[in-house]
Formats: C-alpha cells, structure tokens, sequence
C-alpha cells in the first residue's frame, strides 16, 4: 500500500508540475513582455532628455512604486483568498471581492491626490524635481494600486491569460506613450505622462476581463474573517516592504545623498541590475495560488516549492554569467553610453535581486501554506539594510555593495524563519497530549 501510495503521489506531483509549468510558461512569456516594455521606456527616455532629468524621472517612478504599496501588500491576500473560492467554486464570492476591492483602493487613490497637493513644495524639494510632479505621481500610484489588486485576483483564480493581456497592455501603452510625448518635446513630463499611460493600459485591460467574466454572476455579501487576513497580512507586508523598499527606496537614497550625475548613474545600474529579478519575477506569481490550493485540499506543496526555487537558481546562475561577461552590452541598449560607470556596479547589484527574489518566493510560499515565520526577520534585513546605506554612503560601490550584503543575509535568515516553523509544528503535532 506505501508504494502504491507513493506513486499515487509522484503522478499527481507530475501533473502538477506540468501544470505548473504551462501557466510558468505564459506568465513569464506576458511579464517579459511588461518588463521588456519596461526596459524600452527606459531606453528612450533615458536618450531623449539627459542623464539629470532621467535621474529625475527615476526618482519619480520609484516613488510612484512605493505608492503601490499597498496593493503589493495587499496582492498576496487577496490572491490567496480568490484561491479558495476557486476550490469551493464560489464565483460570487470573487465578484464581491473584487467589488471590495476596487471600492477600497479607489478611496485610497483619491487620498494620494489630495494628499499631493498639500506635500507638492516639499515633495519637490526632497527629489529636487519641479512641483508639478507630485499630483502626477500621486496619480500613477492611484492607477497602479488598481491594477495591481486587479491582477490579484486574476492571479488567484488562475486566469493567467487574463493576467497576461493586463501585463501586455502595460508594457506596450508605456512604450507608446513616452514615444509619443517626448517626440513633441515635452521632455520629463512627457516621460512621466509614458509610464502613466502604462499604468492606465494595465488597469484597463484587468478591469475588461473580470468584468467579462463576472457581470452575469450573482451578488453577494462577504463576512471577511480579519484575523486571518491580518496574519496573511503580516507575511505579505513583508514581502511588500522588500520588493519595494530595496527595489526603490535605494535610489531614492542616493538621489539624495549624491549629486545629480551620480543619481543617474545608480538608476542606470539599478535599472540594468533589475533585469535578473524580473526574469525571475514570474515565479512567487504561478507559485501562490498553485501551493495554496494544494494546502486547502491537504495535499503536500513541497514539490512546488523545490521545483520553484529550482527555476530561480537556474535562471539565476545564467543570467549572473550574462551579466558579468554582457553587462556593458545590456547597459548600451538599456540607457546608452552616457551612463557607462553604472558598470561596475551591474553585478553586485544583479546579486542583490537574486537574493531579494528568493526572498519573495519563500514569502509567497509561507503565505500560502501559513507559515509566518519569515516576516519578523525578512522586515529586520529590510530596515538593516537601508539603515546601513544611510550610514555607509561613502560611493556608489559601497551603497551596492551593502544592498547587495543585506540582501543575502535576510534570503537566509527567511529561509532559516521557515525551516524552524515548519520543525516546529511537526513537533506540536508528534507531541503526545497531556
């Protein structure tokens, strides 16, 4: 009966993973797709108005991401809980939520904007960038909390086709737009109006498919149990703050601290250095929902957890060597010549998202199998880490060179986090009762 069992159990890992690996295939096909979008923007805004305003314009788009907070916070959750409407075939539930939703974070969008008009002096003080910048910015992050939360849902219910049309449409409006707008002359404004336009073709595109899918469905009400989501919650913002702290709030250090020149040169790297993370960004996204529908139904999700992290390492280790002998290649078509200093910086930084994305995946992992134990230690390498940049700034070598330290030391210590929780409820469970 063990062997039978066991092979029972190898079939249906197999199956899986095939499974696995089709959405694995579309969704990292559709975020290529957005994150070469991405690299393109970058490429003609960075030629068409100059290493200062393109630092500029870098600083703006990262503090639109930090914005999107808290809809990346939020993402994990609510991909979580579509999850298990899926399993329970439960339509009316995802329509509900997807109402909730919409209707939370579009009052959040509107308190970014007022918010903006009272914070624009300052705001443009800090960043060193015009007034005008800050309800614009404002008004990215409020589009961009939308698409995300949108795509969460997709996510959880494992519409990955509508999820790829969301991540095309992005990719493409952003393109089009900075294209369009700096060829009238309208230089950083005409870049900041591009990646607004992406922001608007991704939430268009997911607000179409849900409402193609669920319009006919019947309403419902949801008794939210906010306990659960407040411990989903304290994983997910975990997983928030590192992605988007370490990803963004670095550059705005630097921005910062060293002049204008020395700004754009960091954006370049960062930019460059951030292509390995999104190669690999497509994982924690087919791994979430795929684990939590094996941990609702009591089946094992080890399997899709080593066979995740296994793609990220290969990718990895590939990418890591295309960096080290291309990265000045891949700089060229990125941003141009003119940032050619970024180069040294290109690999450490590649590292630093390496271990930021395996952060993410064990993350999601956690999330899905309610496992938290990451959190605390993942939160104490975020804040470590951007404390030691704020104190250890003495170069742009350095900077790198401790994102990259902060990150490898908190990928362990979220490992380390996960290991001793899971031993230690095998051990509740083996523990004879009193």
């Amino acid at each position: 009966m063990a062997s039978v069992s066991a092979l029972i159990d190898r079939g249906i890992a197999r199956l899986q993973g095939s499974i696995m690996v089709r959405q694995g295939v579309l969704v990292f096909a559709a975020t290529m797709v957005l994150n070469l979008g991405g690299f393109a923007f970058h490429a003609v805004a960075s030629r068409r108005i100059g290493v200062d305003a393109y630092g500029i314009l870098y600083a703006l788009i990262s503090t639109s991401t930090i914005l999107a907070v808290p809809a990346n916070l939020a993402a994990p959750v609510i991909a979580r809980f579509a999850a298990e409407f899926v399993v329970l075939h439960d339509d009316r539930h995802i329509r509900r939520l997807v109402l909730d939703i919409v209707r939370f974070f579009g009052f959040l969008g509107l308190l970014y904007l007022v918010a903006s008009v009272f914070v624009m002096r300052p705001a443009g003080s800090f960043l060193h960038a015009p007034v005008w910048a800050a309800p614009l910015v404002a008004l990215i992050g409020a589009t961009m909390l939308l698409s995300l939360v949108l795509r969460a849902i997709a996510q959880g219910t494992q519409d990955f086709a509508g999820f790829a049309r969301s991540c095309v449409a992005d990719g493409v409006a952003k393109v089009v737009g900075v294209v369009l707008f700096t060829m009238v002359g309208l230089a950083l404004f005409g870049g900041v109006l591009g990646f607004f336009c992406g922001a608007v073709g991704g939430a268009v595109a997911m607000g179409m498919t849900l409402f193609a899918h669920y319009r006919n469905v019947e309403d419902c009400t949801i008794r939210y149990d906010w306990r659960r989501i407040a411990v989903s919650g304290i994983g997910s913002a975990a997983i928030t703050l590192a992605g988007a702290l370490i990803g963004s709030a670095d550059v705005i250090l630097v921005k910062h601290f060293f002049d204008a020149d020395q700004a754009g040169v960091y954006s370049a790297a960062s930019l460059a250095g951030k292509v390995l993370l999104y190669f690999v960004g497509f994982v924690p996204t087919v791994l979430l929902p795929q684990a939590t529908e094996r941990h609702v139904r009591g089946e094992r999700t080890r399997y899709a957890l080593a066979m995740c992290v296994g793609i990220l390492f290969a990718i990895s280790v590939v990418g890591l060597i295309a960096v080290k002998f291309f990265g000045i290649v891949l700089l060229h078509a990125l941003v141009g010549h003119a940032f050619d200093g970024a180069e040294p910086l290109l690999l450490p930084y590649s590292i630093a998202m390496m271990f930021l994305a395996l952060s993410s995946v064990l993350g999601s992992y956690g999330i899905a199998t309610h496992r938290i134990a990451f959190a605390a230690p993942l939160l104490i390498g975020v804040v470590g880490t951007l404390s030691a940049v704020v104190y250890a700034h003495s170069s742009l070598e350095q900077v790198v060179h401790v994102v990259a330290a902060g990150n490898a030391i908190t990928a362990v210590a979220v490992a380390v986090g996960l290991i001793w929780q899971s031993l230690s409820g095998r051990r509740s469970v083996r523990a004879p009762a009193p």
